[in-house]
């Protein structure tokens, strides 16, 4: 399930890598229908009600229109892919093309191109994410949401193309503040107008973290607190546009504000390394970004700061770096750091000293093979475990490997006081038997697995893997809802006293299944949305965190529908289960909402790469547990005001009941 963003559309990412842009809008004229939709939205005066635009810096000779633009939209047919599509009306009109509607390969620029063939003097692009569209006419987004305003409120003549009302593009006029929660650090120009929520019960409001308007979007927003309490988010731009990370230090940082939020630092992009140069933060351009993730080893005695790993996809390679003071500094990134080139999602894990740390990733070439390997350079270079070590065996890749093959999880370390201290976890998705592997299915990716390396020697370069069942729908099925496993991504958790906590979704449901055993054998699945305002409808995209002594949390987008998140178009929200006996027989979870808003309306693709449905959040986020104060944060992808970007929340206040003592009981 390659995660792979390239400057293509029909089923990928596009990135943003462009100079920085201000906010345009769009009004309606004549009379017209007002958009509700006005987040964000700065418009001319004696018109509150217009829709936020964003404008490819690409275009327009790469200048900003000066002068607003009033003319009628022309609807153009299949997206705009060819000329054909726009009508003759479009002369002297501006275009207005919904991507969702191309059914192929095609570039932004050739949408553009063809509207100025036609005689259009301007383009609209529907998309939830920023674009970069070459071009001699100014090129602008606005979001499925405004789009479908325009589409089917505002109305056009079915025979012309020509809107019922004229609109007006406007010149860009500043946003409000970038950093209403005290961010610092903050670019001048935004990906978005930053956005505070009004919080749910147990979470405080939402924030989004500020962004570069040339960023183009921050997606797939991974997460780690270290043992002092820093909290670090990455997210992604897409290939070629690398990384954003963001750190927040209460020392460094200040407190919390008084509403719970917090003062986060932008700390641009991990990928520049130690040469921050004018080109890399003006033009967006960074080794990798297709995937990324971060991981957090124990403090150095030198300085008392805790490593921090940090690890990018570029379309061949992982590329690796480190910073040892929190951030504001990285290592020059090591662009091979994977023993096997052409490879895919890569995931990191630290152990509890300075130095080591773990990446998993999934050979993408034909083997569809799982590999481990090291660093004890705190995540400079990964090559200590030479050479990289396969985590599934001959006989299990007779189900997981080619041709349906396997989705790999996160990897996670032990770093519990147990003598399990040490041991590798890997969880994957894939076929239960090889008759169902030659389906040649996603719908057959119906069993989940963990490949575990006990007694590991940090003196040794070698590792073992032994392979376990976790759970299976049954040999021969589809899973209860059709969908199988595949809905991105398994995801694995230890706790202080090592447990093992596993989490899936079959796009309907979220289960859970733990291991007292340290992973050679687990609990019967428990449905965690069962009897809940969720159960049945679409679930997708789980995460799980843990500490103390069976403190589980997990975490996972939750549509207003039933149906499959891939085809349905819902409103969706992030939830969270938690519980504090979560390898009790039979464990309590409590569920929260933790989004103050809807972050996404439409459907959300599980088929990564090859996904037709909607990928603007792509294909999954983080949560993590404070160890300081066991509180849950979260991060998550959003774009309800247009270009998706990275909003954060955490835990008002830690749950009552976590044991920390390794004597609980059963029922704690």
């Amino acid at each position: 399930m390659k995660n792979l963003r390239m400057l293509l559309l029909g089923g990928t990412l596009l990135l943003g890598a462009a100079p920085l842009a201000a906010q345009n809008s769009v009004d309606v004229l004549g009379g017209g229908p007002q958009p509700a939709n006005t987040i964000g939205c700065v418009s001319p005066p004696g018109n509150p009600n217009c829709i936020p635009a964003t404008w490819s810096t690409t275009s327009n000779g790469g200048a900003d229109i000066t002068v607003a633009i009033a003319k009628n939209f022309v609807f153009a047919q299949h997206g705009g892919a060819s000329l054909t599509d726009f009508p003759a009306a479009t002369m002297g009109q501006i275009c207005l093309a919904d991507t969702r509607d191309l059914s192929g390969t095609t570039l932004f620029a050739v949408i553009a191109t063809n509207c100025q063939g036609a005689g259009g003097v301007a383009l609209l692009l529907i998309r939830d994410s920023a674009v970069t569209a070459p071009s001699t006419i100014p090129v602008f987004t606005i979001s499925t949401a405004n789009g479908d305003f325009l589409r089917n409120t505002v109305g056009f003549n079915a025979t012309t193309g020509v809107s019922n009302f004229p609109i007006r593009i406007n010149v860009a006029n500043a946003a409000p503040p970038s950093n209403p929660t005290g961010q610092h650090n903050c670019p001048s120009g935004q990906a978005v107008p930053a956005y505070v929520g009004p919080g749910t019960a147990n979470y405080t409001p939402n924030e989004s973290l500020c962004l570069p308007a040339g960023a183009g979007q921050a997606v797939e927003p991974s997460m780690t607190v270290d043992s002092q309490g820093t909290i670090y988010v990455e997210s992604i731009r897409g290939v070629p546009g690398g990384l954003d990370l963001w750190r927040w230090n209460k020392t460094a940082d200040g407190g919390p504000n008084a509403n719970g939020t917090l003062r986060f630092k932008y700390e641009g992009q991990p990928d520049c390394g130690i040469f921050v140069t004018t080109f890399c933060t003006t033009s967006g351009l960074a080794p990798g970004g297709g995937d990324g993730d971060v991981a957090v080893n124990a403090a150095n005695p030198l300085n008392n700061v805790p490593n921090l790993a940090v690890v990018s996809l570029t379309a061949a390679e992982v590329t690796g770096s480190h910073s040892t003071n929190r951030a504001d500094t990285f290592s020059t990134p090591d662009v091979a750091a994977a023993g096997v080139p052409f490879d895919d999602r890569m995931w990191i894990d630290a152990l509890d000293d300075p130095n080591h740390v773990y990446m998993e990733y999934h050979d993408f070439g034909t083997t569809s093979q799982i590999f481990v390997q090291r660093s004890n350079d705190g995540g400079l270079t990964y090559t200590d475990v030479v050479p990289e070590t396969a985590v599934v065996d001959a006989t299990t890749a007779l189900s997981v490997g080619p041709p349906t093959g396997n989705i790999a999880g996160q990897i996670k370390v032990d770093r519990s006081s147990t003598a399990s201290h040490g041991n590798l976890y890997q969880i994957f998705v894939g076929p239960d038997n090889p008759v169902d592997n030659a389906n040649n299915s996603a719908n057959f990716l119906n069993a989940v697995y963990v490949g575990v390396a006990s007694g590991v020697s940090l003196t040794s370069h070698t590792l073992s893997f032994t392979v376990y069942k976790i759970f299976s729908c049954g040999a021969g099925s589809t899973c209860p809802s059709g969908a199988g496993l595949g809905n991105l991504f398994p995801a694995l958790a230890v706790d202080d006293f090592g447990y093992v906590y596993a989490v899936w979704s079959d796009n309907r449901d979220i289960y859970y299944s733990y291991s007292t055993t340290h992973g050679t054998s687990w609990s019967p699945a428990i449905m965690v949305t069962q009897n809940t305002s969720q159960a049945g409808k679409s679930n997708v995209f789980p995460w799980v965190a843990a500490d103390a002594n069976g403190h589980v949390a997990i975490a996972w987008y939750g549509a207003d529908l039933v149906g499959n998140s891939n085809a349905i178009s819902a409103n969706w929200n992030v939830y969270v289960a938690e519980t504090v006996n979560g390898h009790a027989s039979a464990p309590v979870f409590t569920l929260s909402q933790a989004t103050d808003h809807i972050n996404h309306t439409g459907s959300i693709s599980t088929g990564g790469l090859t996904g037709s449905s909607d990928r603007t959040l792509a294909d999954f986020f983080q949560i993590a547990i404070d160890p300081t104060n066991h509180l849950i944060n979260v991060a998550y992808a959003d774009n309800h005001a247009g270009t998706s970007v990275t909003y954060f929340t955490r835990q008002k206040k830690a749950t009552g009941g976590i044991c920390r003592r390794v004597d609980c009981r059963s029922g704690h």
